[in-house]
């Protein structure tokens, strides 16, 4: 479904409250899937999980779980994906919700995705209310930013790159690096970072301004499925393997509600 503010114009899709494309006027901000896969384009919602799981395997409350294999060994990206929601379209854009549970996961929550569109920004909100018991919560997006030719990001603040045990799960240490105003095009990137600051995506074209809420981890990616065309800046509430590893893992007790989200500007 199309819903269209001012010159800003966007698609969604019922199954995992998925964003498929946004774009103002003639400008693609985030660009749509190039083979079909969710994950190569779009931006699609990540809970309870974002990023991945070892061994698609973890201990809650002295209660081990098992997750789908769905990388190798590991799960990744989440449950939602392919759960269907409910909506509501709203004066300004759209609202997902359903209640999640899931024979993998501890307790039920009532999730809300909560999408509002103006004519030169963009914003998304997740909402999260535990109703049963105490359960574990880490939230992502995985939005693709369209990008003409060179491009680079800025921010105020340290950028702090997560230092790996192995190829995808983060040691618990953090290596300061600097990629403000640097051309990205010519970087292979595939990383968690921790940065509690806006992000400032910048090409030869136009500005996009990433303002996060309760989300200072993030993933930088324009391998092989930004296809050329795109970076992914995707906004975590924590790191990944955080249901291992607790690295800004949320415990929300019975009640009690949690909401982050990002915006953008263009």
């Amino acid at each position: 479904m199309d819903i269209r503010v001012g010159s800003a114009v966007a698609s969604f899709d019922e199954k995992g409250a998925y964003l498929r494309e946004l774009r103002s006027g003639n400008d693609i901000i985030i660009k749509k899937t190039f083979d079909g896969t969710e994950t190569h384009g779009g931006a699609v919602v990540f809970f309870p999980f974002g990023n991945r799981v070892k061994n698609a395997e973890y201990k809650y409350k002295d209660v081990k779980y098992n997750l789908p294999k769905n990388d190798g060994n590991n799960s990744i990206h989440g449950l939602i994906r392919n759960e269907t929601f409910d909506y509501k379209k709203t004066e300004n854009g759209i609202e997902f919700y359903k209640t999640f549970e899931n024979d993998s996961y501890p307790g039920r929550a009532f999730i809300k995705i909560d999408y509002e569109m103006k004519d030169k920004s963009f914003n998304t909100y997740f909402y999260v209310k535990s109703l049963d018991r105490e359960i574990p919560v880490e939230i992502g997006f995985h939005p693709y930013f369209y990008i003409n030719g060179s491009y680079s990001i800025d921010y105020n603040k340290d950028l702090k790159m997560m230092n790996y045990m192995d190829t995808y799960f983060p040691d618990g240490t953090y290596t300061d690096v600097n990629f403000k105003n640097k051309d990205l095009s010519n970087i292979i990137l595939d990383n968690a970072f921790y940065l509690d600051d806006n992000i400032v995506l910048e090409d030869e074209k136009h500005t996009v301004r990433i303002i996060r809420y309760n989300m200072p981890y993030t993933v930088l990616y324009n391998g092989l499925y930004a296809n050329g065309d795109s970076i992914a800046i995707e906004p975590m509430t924590g790191a990944p393997d955080a249901f291992n590893n607790g690295i800004g893992l949320i415990n929300l007790k019975k009640d009690q509600e949690f909401k982050c989200g990002y915006s953008m500007e263009f």
